[in-house]
Parts: structure tokens; C-alpha cells; sequence
């Protein structure tokens, strides 16, 4: 397991929604699994989750993000960093957000700002 150090700039949301994770399997490109997992903190560029299964470092991946009240938002991220969560036995992953085409970035940011502005008041 590889730990990195806390470079935290942006403010963190601690809650836990919902996050699928699309494993491509190494053997095929065409196979991919999916995992299901819980965030422990959000932020407009990060994620971090707990996860039950090994996924590599740079491993770049799609994610789903299923909140209540709200359409679920797809983005693309990297892992960056992991280590073992000794509270639930599984692994910590630290994902940075892409700036994708083909994901829901701008929405995902717009949410983080609404839901820190009503945190705030």
C-alpha cells in the first residue's frame, strides 16, 4: 500500500453517498466489473472511498456518484493514493477529479459549491 501526504487545499465535504467504480479487468479491456462503495469525503476535484478489493495506483476510471433527490453524476478519475482502512478492513482511495468531456465535471462542481453554500448559512 502506498500512503501520501495530506495535500488537502480545497474544503472537504464529509459524506458518504453512493460510489460506483468501473474496474476494467487487466486480462481484457472489453470486461469490467463493477464495484460499489461509500465515500468518506468529497470535494470539487477529489473523492475518497473505501473499497473492499485492490485497484491499482493511476488507475484512471469511470465513476458513478448516486445521491439521494438528484440524478446520479458520472466522472472520471484517477487514484492517486491508497493505504488500509483499519476500521473496516478494506483499502482507502484517493481520486482526482478529471476535467472530461465525457463526464459531469461541471455539474459535480456546481453541487459542491451549492452544498457548501447551505452548509455555510
Amino acid at each position: 500500500m502506498t500512503t501520501s501526504p495530506e495535500h488537502r487545499i480545497e474544503t472537504r465535504l464529509e459524506l458518504e453517498e453512493t460510489v460506483f467504480i468501473e474496474v476494467l479487468s487487466a486480462a481484457s479491456e472489453s470486461q469490467a466489473s463493477v464495484v460499489m462503495c461509500n465515500s468518506l469525503d468529497l470535494s470539487a476535484n477529489g473523492i475518497q472511498v473505501v473499497v473492499d478489493q485492490d485497484i491499482a495506483l493511476g488507475s484512471i476510471l469511470r465513476l458513478c456518484i448516486d445521491m439521494p433527490e438528484q440524478e446520479p453524476i458520472f466522472l472520471v478519475g484517477e487514484v492517486k493514493w491508497k493505504r488500509a482502512d483499519t476500521a473496516t478492513g478494506g483499502i482507502r482511495l484517493g481520486f482526482l477529479l478529471f476535467e472530461s468531456d465525457d463526464s459531469d465535471i461541471a455539474e459535480w462542481k456546481q453541487w459542491i459549491a451549492d452544498t457548501l453554500n447551505k452548509s455555510i448559512e
